[in-house]
């Protein structure tokens, strides 16, 4: 939380060293906080996130030229491993209608969003519509699925990965707006902001996911 103010103040002052020094510190520290919570089984697929959430907070401070599509594949990947484990609990929760039914509906209105963000590009980032549209559906079906087994179960681990996918959703789309349609200095801040919450989330979930996992293996070997 430390690292995380830090990194928001430098932002906004400004200030360059200040960001280099707490930046980078973020993952690691949740790193940590992870192998010290009281989990009993660690999961490979959240420490490839953090890995590459680093890797991409990192790019970020390098300040290369043109760099936006490259920062969009290197985010896509944690975003399809959280689709992909999220998919997995709402298949083994099983089918419930109307809380599939009310996760369609935020589909399709998600959909529309990112039509209307795709009309909204401009001529000389149209290059990027392919990307957009691949990274929308996925992104998509990550909160609508967090969406659905929170409906059903009413957990408190399925809650934290409904907020961390809300809150990627809406730091998403404030960085495609800020990119690539129009510029506004503050839409930034709470970008990284959402950004930085998100992991915490992340992280508590895989904490509470990792313990039912192994819940679950033990009363399957008893």
């Amino acid at each position: 939380m430390v690292a995380s103010f830090l990194a928001v103040i430098a932002m906004v002052i400004g200030n360059e060293w200040l960001m280099i020094l707490s930046k980078p510190s973020i993952i690691p520290a949740l790193l940590i906080y992870y192998y010290s919570s009281e989990k009993k089984y660690t999961s490979p697929v959240l420490l490839t996130i953090l890995f590459i959430y680093f890797a991409s907070d990192s790019l970020v401070l390098l300040n290369y030229p043109n760099i936006t599509l490259y920062l969009m594949i290197i985010d896509f990947i944690p975003y399809v491993l959280l689709a992909k484990v999220v998919l997995e609990d709402a298949c083994k929760i099983g089918f419930y209608k109307k809380e599939a039914i009310l996760s369609s509906l935020v589909f399709l209105g998600l959909m529309v969003v990112m039509t209307y963000l795709l009309f909204s590009l401009s001529t000389e980032n149209g290059a990027y519509s392919l990307a957009i549209i691949v990274y929308g559906i996925v992104l998509a079906s990550y909160v609508c699925a967090s969406l659905y087994t929170y409906l059903v179960t009413d957990l408190d681990f399925t809650m934290y990965i409904l907020i961390a996918a809300l809150f990627g959703l809406i730091a998403d789309v404030i960085f495609i707006i800020t990119n690539m349609v129009f510029y506004v200095e503050a839409l930034n801040y709470i970008e990284f902001v959402l950004q930085i919450i998100s992991y915490f989330y992340i992280v508590a979930y895989f904490i509470k996911r990792d313990l039912m996992v192994l819940e679950q293996k033990e009363k399957w070997i008893s």
